[in-house]
């Protein structure tokens, strides 16, 4: 066990240095040289005796508490249960070896004091930078001797792995308002809106301003008032998530990576559509189909998405849509809603897609998301100072116009573009799913 001193016996030390001051213009020098090893000898025992007669780590039983699961992006609690079984109380001094680069801490060192025989729980917070698997290794500990001139050292192994997921604090709040059927803030959308659906629901009397086709005259004839249908959006509907996780989704916005603002979407997204009865499919590709999820629903289903989720990555690579699309023809014959997340760098990329979209867009609804380049907006609003400030703004303009195009193409083929911002990402595709139930624009 590692022997470090403590700031009280640095004192002692001092208070020897200044006797032997002292006593070198009192006496003579040799008298006082003497006295000063005498006094540091009698410090240097003093030390030894708080060590060898202050508790080993015996004292200690410390174990890792609460849940491995964090929210990346989120202020997340890292928590040590301590019991200490020692008769004195003691400061003690806690440091986590934390994986390199993915995480920052409030706090380096965790620092605490110690009352005897008791439980006492200790944590320190991190935020998680990446998704995916992370080890958490050994715990350097430090404590006080019992005279506090002394602390002795010990590591204890509490290997754990804990697991990076999307953002589930955003995924609470969001299934918490789609429980409690409040409308959605800026979008305005009820999760269920009587009579816009196509799924017959319940018959009652006409009233002025109803529909005339929605008369049901089998029951009019039967009674003396007219009826109608009441209908509401069908359920079981296929919604699926389709995630590029090629090139485009390499980049980063204000320090976000894109793959996970998308991811986070997904998680959520499907967390709704299962609220509203649906079933939510996932498919993830890139040079290849690297995973597909049939349409579920509940808990078992939720938590296969999430753990496939949690750890998918990004690559430089060019996607293949058409490997994706027809991946997708050959094991889906129920018509769909697909949430297609990727984006484009060029006009020829949209271009390859569009050539071989229609495989999907024949029997399916699909909503393409993208994110805004706000850099290349900023860059196209700016003031001209100078000739490179011109030529950058020309280059921009020349993008935004490309984008349109790009958007404005989809739309003729009868896909929905949806543009967002990332802040607004998950927002935009729960509305425009909300919107697409209730018959607003399908």
């Amino acid at each position: 066990m590692a022997l470090n001193i403590t700031k009280r016996y640095i004192y002692l030390l001092f208070l020897g240095a200044v006797i032997l001051t002292v006593f070198s213009f009192l006496n003579s020098w040799l008298i006082s040289f003497t006295i000063f090893l005498i006094y540091n000898g009698v410090c240097f025992l003093l030390l030894m005796i708080d060590y060898f007669t202050s508790p080993g780590k015996e004292v200690f039983e410390i174990s890792r508490w609460g849940n491995n699961h964090l929210s990346i992006y989120e202020k997340e609690e890292i928590a040590f249960m301590v019991y200490y079984k020692g008769y004195k109380k003691t400061r003690v001094e806690m440091k986590d070896e934390i994986p390199d680069f993915h995480f920052k801490t409030d706090k380096k060192v965790i620092k605490a004091e110690l009352l005897p025989h008791s439980k006492t729980k200790l944590t320190y917070l991190v935020t998680p930078t990446k998704r995916g698997a992370f080890l958490f290794g050994k715990l350097h500990v430090r404590y006080e001797g019992n005279w506090k001139l002394c602390k002795k050292a010990f590591i204890v192994d509490l290997s754990l792995e804990y697991k990076v997921y999307p953002n589930m604090k955003n995924l609470r709040k969001y299934r918490m308002t789609g429980l409690n059927n409040h409308q959605w803030k800026q979008g305005q959308k009820h999760l269920k809106m009587l009579g816009k659906g196509t799924s017959f629901e319940s018959l009652r009397e006409y009233v002025p301003g109803d529909e005339y086709r929605k008369i049901n005259w089998k029951a009019t004839a039967r009674g003396d008032k007219p009826i109608i249908n009441q209908y509401e959006p069908e359920k079981d509907q296929h919604v699926y998530f389709f995630i590029d996780t090629g090139r485009p989704m390499s980049y980063s916005i204000r320090g976000y990576n894109k793959l996970d603002i998308v991811v986070n979407t997904a998680l959520i997204l499907s967390d709704v559509v299962n609220q509203n009865g649906d079933l939510s499919g996932l498919l993830l590709f890139n040079t290849e189909v690297d995973n597909m999820i049939a349409p579920g629903k509940g808990i078992e289903h939720r938590n296969k998405i999430l753990e496939t989720l949690y750890h998918i990555q990004h690559t430089n690579y060019t996607s293949n849509y058409e490997e994706a699309f027809y991946y997708f023809k050959r094991r889906e014959r129920h018509r769909s809603i697909i949430f297609f997340f990727t984006d484009f760098d060029s006009f020829e990329e949209a271009e390859m897609m569009l050539k071989v979209l229609s495989v999907i867009t024949r029997n399916n609804l699909v909503v393409i998301a993208l994110m805004k380049d706000e850099q290349v907006e900023q860059i196209a609003s700016s003031d001209i100072k100078s000739e490179l400030d011109l030529y950058n703004k020309g280059v921009a303009l020349e993008l935004m116009d490309e984008r349109k195009k790009i958007i404005r193409l989809l739309n003729q083929k009868g896909v929905f573009c949806l543009e967002s911002t990332p802040e607004k990402m998950e927002l935009a595709t729960v509305n425009k799913y909300i919107q697409i139930k209730n018959k607003l624009i399908f």
